[in-house]
């Protein structure tokens, strides 16, 4: 009994039961780095040319404004009140954008995301998230100026 099974077995095509992964992206900000130096000593022209380039890969993406809409709304709204005075909601937006991010099917915020949490690490005081206002502000600009869906 032990041959038949053995040889039923083997005329058996073999079941793969390993999940197939999915080739690993390199991520946004790794061949576009974020410089420290635009959240602590404010935009200059490589900020600018980020931005754009940035802009339209989210764009590209399929990236919708209504997607970042709330996000940036809440970070104007930080910017209006002063951030040490509501550092705790900065500190929130973290995940909001990764709850927004996990409820996107397609994963197109994905870009977004990567760029968004980079620059948070970057936010330590008033001056660093205004230029962290700035920086998105330029960023969602360029998203819209690409075609940027509503």
């Amino acid at each position: 009994m032990q041959g038949f099974n053995n040889q039923f077995n083997n005329n058996r095509p073999r079941q793969n039961n390993r999940q197939q992964r999915p080739e690993i992206e390199e991520k946004y900000t790794i061949k576009h780095p974020i410089k420290k130096e635009w959240f602590v000593d404010g935009a200059d022209d490589n900020l600018v040319k980020f931005a754009e380039e940035a802009g339209k890969a989210m764009a590209n993406a399929g990236i919708s404004s209504s997607q970042i809409r709330n996000i940036y709304g809440e970070i104007k709204r930080i910017q209006m009140a002063g951030f040490e005075s509501t550092k705790s909601s900065f500190f929130l937006l973290k995940p909001k954008v990764a709850y927004a991010y996990g409820r996107d099917d397609k994963k197109t915020l994905k870009i977004f995301k990567e760029i968004f949490d980079e620059a948070f690490n970057y936010v330590t005081d008033e001056k660093s998230y205004q230029n962290f206002c700035n920086f998105m502000e330029a960023l969602l600009a360029y998203h819209k100026a690409n075609g940027g869906k509503k």
